[in-house]
């Protein structure tokens, strides 16, 4: 039922295990491994190249070496489209700067073009701001 009611509300890709915090344990799996798969078949993932997929559903895998490196999920991206799933540590698109830094902590690394990073157990968490509203996010291994 749950399933059914979320493909209801518009978020076809929204499925528990594919999306928040459940995205990050995805980070350093095999690219020939079963999991990977999942994650690339649910997404409808095409590949780009041999370590980049990309998805109309507002996500975007990066391989490094032959494990998962980096999630990037966008927001009303003309390329990647508009991942409508939950975002990682409670994150929402369209947060401020100052709402993120709330709930994030103080960043590692912040620059005046808007992207700053956040440093977590195992991975960092990138976010990228247009006119000041979370437009993008990134999570990779450390």
């Amino acid at each position: 039922m749950l399933v059914f009611t979320c493909c209801l509300c518009g978020g076809s890709f929204a499925q528990s295990n594919f999306e928040g915090n459940a995205l990050i344990s995805f980070l350093g799996k095999s690219s020939t491994g079963a999991e990977l798969k999942d994650l690339k078949a649910n997404y409808h993932c095409e590949m780009a190249n041999e370590v980049h997929y990309l998805s109309k559903a507002g996500i975007e895998l990066i391989l490094k070496g032959a494990e998962l490196n980096e999630i990037h999920l966008y927001n009303q991206s003309a390329v990647y489209g508009n991942f409508t799933g939950k975002l990682p540590n409670g994150l929402r698109f369209g947060m401020s700067s100052g709402d993120v830094k709330r709930l994030l902590g103080k960043p590692v690394a912040s620059y005046n073009n808007g992207y700053c990073e956040f440093d977590f157990p195992g991975y960092i968490i990138s976010c990228w701001f247009e006119s000041g509203d979370l437009h993008q996010i990134g999570v990779s291994v450390k």
